[in-house]
């Protein structure tokens, strides 16, 4: 791993005071640590998914498993360091109890190329969720946030160029259209607001609806998301030049803010 949370993060450097009273930002927090500490279990059904790929196997066991589940322990320190009052084990509990039996290996894609576009997704969120946290992190004066999050924000760009390359490997085999590619892109441009997110707010028991809590994040987003690059990381399983990419980009970047990301 590049960088080592409990190394690298100076938690005991955090202005406590600056942010104690953020509940958005807390539940935020809270709700991305939850999924990426159990991205073992994804792993897991991807390992056995692509076991004829010893290549991409080794990788997801030795670098992205570790890398995501760092992601996770490292938000959790940070919540335990600002917020020791918050029952982190109690809440992720019911968060497990009610995700773990969505992640069913049936419900990855029906091929691997198609499974590596829906990765390659989901990177895209992570990755552009993290600079919008850092952006955030920056203008309310929490610098070591601010850098956790820009960390993560690389990692899950990486990842997301690692999928990108086993994605093109097997769309040569499957010999996918960009007809084909676009519609696995709006399938799953329409999943953006997923279920996973929704079982780990409504872990957390609060009194804020998941719906109010969507509309909050709709307003963060205006603000801090940034839109252009996840659009261009969006549309990248198209193969598309720079220049047409460009184009496509800010064609479908008023999709995302549609959807209030």
């Amino acid at each position: 791993m590049k960088w080592n949370y409990e190394k690298d993060i100076p938690y005991s450097d955090i202005d406590i005071n600056t942010i104690k009273d953020n509940d958005y930002l807390f539940q935020t927090l809270a709700v991305a640590s939850f999924i990426e500490i159990t991205s073992n279990v994804y792993e897991k059904n991807l390992n056995i998914y692509y076991k004829d790929d010893a290549s991409t196997v080794k990788w997801l066991e030795d670098v992205w498993m570790p890398e995501e589940i760092q992601h996770g322990k490292s938000l959790k320190k940070y919540i335990e360091t600002v917020w020791p009052e918050f029952d982190w084990k109690r809440h992720y509990e019911i968060f497990l109890e009610n995700y773990l039996p969505l992640c069913r290996l049936d419900a990855l894609e029906p091929t691997k190329a198609r499974e590596m576009i829906a990765r390659m997704v989901v990177e895209t969120g992570t990755s552009t969720f993290y600079k919008a946290m850092a952006n955030y992190a920056k203008e309310v004066g929490e610098p070591i946030l601010e850098d956790l999050c820009r960390k993560i924000s690389k990692d899950e760009v990486y990842h997301f160029e690692i999928f990108e390359q086993v994605f093109k490997k097997y769309k040569k085999e499957e010999e996918l259209a960009k007809k084909d590619i676009i519609k696995i892109l709006y399938d799953r441009l329409k999943e953006i607001n997923n279920e996973d997110v929704k079982i780990a707010y409504e872990s957390l028991q609060t009194d804020k609806s998941y719906n109010e809590y969507i509309k909050q994040t709709g307003n963060f987003a205006k603000k801090y998301y940034p839109y252009k690059m996840a659009t261009k990381m969006f549309i990248r399983p198209l193969g598309l030049n720079n220049n047409l990419e460009n184009v496509i980009a800010t064609t479908i970047k008023p999709a995302f803010k549609i959807l209030g990301i």
